[in-house]
């Protein structure tokens, strides 16, 4: 499943629903068909996930740093695309919705 989420200040952004279910539930919103957050919502959202992809690269460095130590030669690592990754459009969209003082809302696509 997509969810769409928009803003009167950005472009769309449409997330897949792991996704945007991990980003929602990291600032204790639930999943739900439709959805929104508000504009005194957004400056905790924006810290708490933030905090969440500050906390996701240090993990993954820490990873990498082990796990070149145990190779001897340098091989790809890890290829997926981390949280801190998925996360940078929506906390983009976020930061541009509390700076024009609006509300971010999601629904399905």
């Amino acid at each position: 499943m997509l969810y769409r989420f928009q803003s009167q200040a950005t472009a769309d952004l449409v997330m897949l629903g792991a996704d945007a279910q991990g980003a929602l539930r990291l600032i204790g919103k639930e999943l739900t068909p439709q959805g929104v957050i508000s504009p005194d919502q957004l400056p905790m959202a924006i810290d708490i996930l933030q905090q969440a992809r500050r906390e996701d690269h240090a993990l993954r460095s820490r990873d990498e740093r082990s796990a070149l130590e145990q190779l001897d030669q340098v091989n790809e690592v890890d290829p997926d695309v981390r949280l801190s990754q998925r996360l940078v459009p929506l906390v983009n969209m976020l930061e541009l919705a509390n700076q024009a003082h609006t509300a971010v809302v999601w629904s399905e696509s």
